[in-house]
């Protein structure tokens, strides 16, 4: 089924034409403060050029990350089981070569885990919230800055 007469042109698309075989492979990511910020950066990485970025950026990704941790089913013994963590990540994708902010945008996810009686398990619960957590800011933020090339290639092909 081809949908080319609609204008309709899915943003994964394959070839030369795909935003993510050109403008996204262009991306260079900053550093992100603390291990979980290097998790995110990592994940971006795979997500925004997977086969690879280009040898020269033109555009710099930076994103700022904070993280709140909340208990939230506590018993009469006012001992938490349940808890909390809360993330937003702030971002901006600047042309390297003028220094001007193409877009920025932020985005929030909570993810929960039970706070068990066995610390490891309560660490590993921890752990993989993080996780997942991690995984759905870095396909948020992926989709966002994705969104944008598509939308402004035209601009930003007379720019380059």
């Amino acid at each position: 089924m081809s949908l080319t007469a609609c204008g309709f042109e899915p943003i994964y698309g394959a070839g030369d034409n795909s935003v993510f075989e050109s403008d996204m492979r262009e991306i260079e990511i900053s550093p992100i403060e603390n291990r979980i910020g290097q998790q995110l950066r990592n994940e971006l990485e795979q997500r925004i050029s997977p086969k690879g970025r280009a040898r020269i950026s033109k555009y710099i990704l930076k994103v700022t990350l904070s993280e709140n941790k909340q208990g939230l089913a506590v018993k009469k013994s006012e001992i938490a089981t349940r808890a909390n963590l809360s993330f937003r990540a702030s971002y901006n994708v600047t042309q390297k070569s003028t220094g001007e902010t193409l877009t920025a945008g932020s985005s929030r996810m909570v993810t929960s885990y039970n706070i068990l009686t066995k610390t490891f398990a309560t660490l590993m619960a921890e752990k993989d919230a993080r996780k997942r957590a991690v995984r759905e800011i870095s396909v948020d933020i992926t989709s966002k800055v994705a969104a944008f090339f598509k939308l402004n290639r035209d601009k930003l092909a007379a720019v380059k």
